[in-house]
């Protein structure tokens, strides 16, 4: 039973709710929800939290090891400044490599979590273990599917920027190219709000479930770059301040994902993402219930409905009477 049945049911001793009570909006029902489940958030992030500890790790051994780097010893060297370039090259490299295997185990997780916070983003009951379990072990495949895409996308464009960056130096036209790989890279990263919700929600091929995040990305493209954006703050945050040398916020972006940043992105994507498919997927599957966590047509919403056109009819009756009147007195003169 979801929060809002709960209110609708109503409790003893408190008021009882109907379903006039609840919320319009996914914007609305997201905040409600993030109240009543902010306790739940912080134990579906602990779960997707142990799969994003190599990660973590890594990237933490690599900032302290470019922080570690004697920046004036070595710009005092001959050619300082393409000494300095070559180390933080080959720190990024290998960063980024090792990227690779750490974002591909968190695929099944992110699967895991999708499952619970696509049922919350509809007000519907979900256990938090048995639900993450079996959503990992049925759709680890897919998971594992677009998180190896998801490592490599780092990779790619980092490849991709120096290659061609280079030749575009002799030739502006491989800039095109780097575009090209600039410009999937980004539509992958538009994709990936939708993709575990798609996978946990819907019975679709990879082929298929890639097409469909597509698709809808791009039809909602303005939407996505905002959830991107928004979910993207802590990281700028966390770069700008290892950059600045700034640990309190470094601090405070780390404790936030250790507390409830990971679930948080995944609600805020289940909120996006089930407003997209009750435009374009439910209404096309027979059955498919549209709107779920939302405020139905009710019964009273039919009635101030009936009363506005009982007005409407009224207003035109009396119309036709003051009408009939004046014919009358025209009539007599």
């Amino acid at each position: 039973m979801g929060f809002f049945d709960r209110l609708y049911y109503g409790k003893a001793g408190k008021k009882d709710y109907s379903e006039m009570d609840m919320p319009k909006t996914r914007l609305s029902l997201f905040f409600l929800v993030f109240r009543e489940r902010f306790f739940d958030l912080i134990k579906v992030n602990l779960l997707q939290l142990v799969f994003w500890i190599p990660f973590l790790i890594w990237t933490a051994l690599n900032v302290v090891a470019i922080m570690n780097i004697d920046v004036e010893s070595v710009m005092a060297t001959e050619n300082g400044g393409l000494t300095l370039f070559a180390q933080m090259s080959s720190f990024m490299v290998a960063w980024l490599i090792g990227l690779i295997p750490c974002v591909l185990i968190t695929g099944p997780s992110s699967a895991g979590s999708a499952h619970i916070m696509r049922d919350w983003a509809r007000d519907q009951h979900a256990f938090l273990f048995s639900d993450f379990k079996d959503a990992f072990k049925e759709n680890w495949k897919q998971a594992l599917g677009v998180s190896t895409i998801t490592g490599l996308a780092p990779v790619v464009v980092y490849a991709a920027m120096t290659y061609y960056g280079q030749m575009a130096e002799r030739n502006l036209l491989m800039i095109l190219p780097m575009i090209v790989v600039m410009s999937a890279v980004f539509m992958w990263t538009l994709m990936l709000p939708l993709l575990y919700p798609l996978m946990v929600g819907y019975q679709l091929s990879f082929k298929n479930l890639l097409r469909n995040a597509f698709l809808m990305a791009a039809a909602r493209l303005p939407q996505m770059i905002l959830a991107r954006l928004i979910t993207l703050i802590p990281i700028v945050a966390l770069f700008l301040g290892a950059y600045f040398g700034n640990g309190i916020v470094m601090l405070v972006v780390i404790f936030y994902y250790l507390l409830i940043g990971f679930a948080l992105s995944r609600l805020i994507y289940a909120s996006i993402a089930h407003d997209i498919f009750d435009k374009y997927i439910n209404p096309r599957i027979e059955g498919a219930a549209v709107g779920l966590g939302l405020r139905p047509q009710t019964a009273d919403d039919d009635l101030l409905l009936d009363e506005d056109d009982e007005d409407e009819e009224d207003e035109q009756t009396v119309g036709d009477e003051d009408d009939e009147e004046y014919d009358e007195d025209e009539d007599d003169e």
